[in-house]
């Protein structure tokens, strides 16, 4: 597997990717073990949003920024409300949403920059999908839950990077833990949604009771083929977050009481 657990010397315990980080691009996804977070959120909660205290959440932050090497002045941060507005963040946005709630950026689920920012985003079942532009120098960092899926988030970001200068035939693309398809059972009402905006739908799984097993990894990788990114160049980390209560914060497991992963993408150094 291309993903590969880390735990740092101060005990931290993330996913990365070592082709990343030896391209200079740093790639994390935490897990929820060795935080601060009491129960429900035990025990590495870095979401604000969730009802934990927030100061022990920003300790955890704290501690995931210093892993990285990173002041929170040098992290951006976008609200995430299920959508498909991906921006391009700059210099000026370091420091927003890094700290506090009320300065992430806007109504936002994918941050684009060719800066040395890090980018970051939140998640509990939701796919995190990251992406590196070698020729443009650009990162980006898109959470795409069912919804963000069957509206193609990814495939505007990869939209966005073109229209920059980006060579999509290029293009790196990491598709992170999130729910699974042995776990992800939904309606008739989501299937349709799927049907109505792909061509194929081979990533949703019919069951008995009129239900299906929906695999996001596989849609989202789809739509990853389908615009031009090499099958060599898509890195799936094929962890469900659902089967792992040990090492992952669930919202189909758990509840609306419960953290958040960090999902984290940085150039280490630009042109």
């Amino acid at each position: 597997m291309s993903w590969k657990r880390q735990k740092s010397s101060g005990g931290l315990n993330y996913l990365t990717i070592p082709k990343w980080q030896a391209a200079g691009i740093d790639l994390g996804f935490s897990t929820r073990v060795g935080g601060m977070s009491k129960v429900p959120y035990n025990s590495f909660n870095l979401g604000l949003h969730v009802g934990d205290d927030p100061k022990v959440v920003l300790e955890n932050r704290k501690c995931w920024f210093n892993h990285w090497g990173v002041p929170s002045d040098r992290v951006a941060v976008g609200e995430q409300v299920h959508g498909t507005n991906v921006i391009w963040v700059t210099e000026e946005d370091g420091g927003r949403g890094a700290n506090e709630l009320e300065t992430a950026i806007p109504s936002v689920d994918g941050l684009l920059t060719q800066s040395t920012l890090g980018l970051m985003a939140f998640f509990a079942d939701c796919v995190p999908l990251y992406f590196y532009y070698p020729n443009l120098e650009a990162v980006g960092i898109v959470h795409a839950g069912w919804k963000g899926t069957v509206n193609k988030i990814g495939l505007k970001a990869l939209e966005y990077f073109e229209k920059a200068g980006g060579q999509t035939e290029s293009a790196w693309v990491a598709i992170g833990p999130s729910i699974g398809p042995s776990c992800y059972l939904v309606d008739e009402r989501v299937a349709e949604e799927f049907r109505l905006n792909y061509d194929k739908t081979t990533f949703l799984y019919p069951q008995e009771d009129g239900h299906y097993l929906l695999n996001l990894w596989e849609a989202n990788k789809m739509l990853c083929l389908a615009k031009g990114v090499h099958p060599e160049n898509i890195d799936i980390a094929a962890v469900c977050t659902a089967s792992n209560p040990e090492w992952f914060f669930s919202h189909r497991r758990d509840g609306a009481r419960t953290g958040r992963m960090a999902g984290w993408i940085r150039m280490r150094h630009t042109k």
